[in-house]
């Protein structure tokens, strides 16, 4: 998977905008929000160490997913973590380098990307 770029992260915040005033959604992606991060890898224990670190770096852990049967990898593994916090597109490309460096520096297999939804949306 490709990193991603702060082209892409511009239109993530513009499709979101969209679909919040269409759906009439209760956050603003413009405010404080709860963003998710995703990370995958086929080592849980790895995973784990990864995300002990996070949360000591104030993300919240919120468990892992296993890949469907017909993923492209499905052997692998997600870790969710997710933080409240005010991004714009700028400032979320920079925790995304920073994020990809992380994961390089733990040896996890990859960082798949993020999602946002409202600060006191119920985690699933």
């Amino acid at each position: 998977m490709s990193e991603i770029t702060i082209e892409q992260i511009s239109e993530f915040f513009e499709e979101t905008r969209q679909f919040t005033q269409e759906a009439k959604a209760d956050f603003d992606i413009d405010k404080v929000c709860r963003w998710s991060y995703f990370f995958g890898d086929t080592d849980e224990e790895k995973l784990t160490k990864f995300g002990s670190y996070l949360e000591s770096d104030g993300y919240e852990p919120i468990g892992f997913i296993e890949a469907e049967e017909d993923d492209e990898n499905p052997e692998l593994i997600y870790l969710r973590v997710d933080k409240e916090e005010l991004h714009t597109v700028e400032s979320l490309d920079v925790l995304n380098v920073k994020l990809y460096g992380l994961v390089k520096e733990y040896d996890i297999e990859s960082y798949e990307g993020m999602d946002v939804g409202p600060v006191d949306e119920p985690v699933e």
